[in-house]
C-alpha cells in the first residue's frame, strides 16, 4: 500500500492578450485563477506593448506584492521573448487565489498588449 498522497508536479505558462489604447492602467486578458489544493512557484515573467511601459502582477492572496516591471519589449509577437526578455521570479501562490496582469502603456496608441506568467505547479 501507498502510504500518504503523491504529489503531481509540471511547468507550465499563461499568456493573456488585450488591445488597450489608454495610459491609464489596465487589465491585460482575463484573470487567472489558481485552483485550490494547487501552489505555484512563480518562475518568470514577461510583457509587453508597442508603445512601452510598465506591466504588474498583482495577487488577491499577496497584496503587500509591488510585482511592477518595466515592459520587457516592445514586440508584443513575442518573437524576441527568450530568456534575455523575461524577468526571473521565485515565489510561491498557494491556491485558491487570482492572478492578474496590467499594463500601463507609455503613449495612449492602441496595440496589442500581451503578458505571459511561467510556474511550476504542485498538486
Amino acid at each position: 500500500s501507498v502510504i500518504g498522497s503523491i504529489m503531481a508536479t509540471w511547468s507550465d505558462s499563461r499568456v493573456v492578450s488585450g488591445t488597450v489604447a489608454s495610459v491609464s492602467e489596465t487589465q491585460v486578458g482575463s484573470n487567472i485563477n489558481i485552483p485550490q489544493n494547487q501552489t505555484w512557484l512563480i518562475t518568470s515573467i514577461w510583457g509587453a506593448h508597442p508603445q512601452g511601459g510598465t506591466f504588474r502582477l498583482a495577487v488577491d492572496s499577496l497584496p503587500g506584492l509591488n510585482g511592477t516591471y518595466v515592459h520587457s519589449s516592445n514586440n508584443t509577437m513575442g518573437t524576441d521573448a527568450g530568456s534575455a526578455s523575461v524577468y526571473p521570479q521565485n515565489f510561491v501562490i498557494a491556491g485558491p487565489a487570482v492572478v492578474q496582469l496590467f499594463t500601463t502603456n507609455a503613449a495612449a496608441t492602441s496595440g496589442t498588449a500581451k503578458a505571459m506568467l511561467s510556474y511550476q505547479v504542485t498538486q
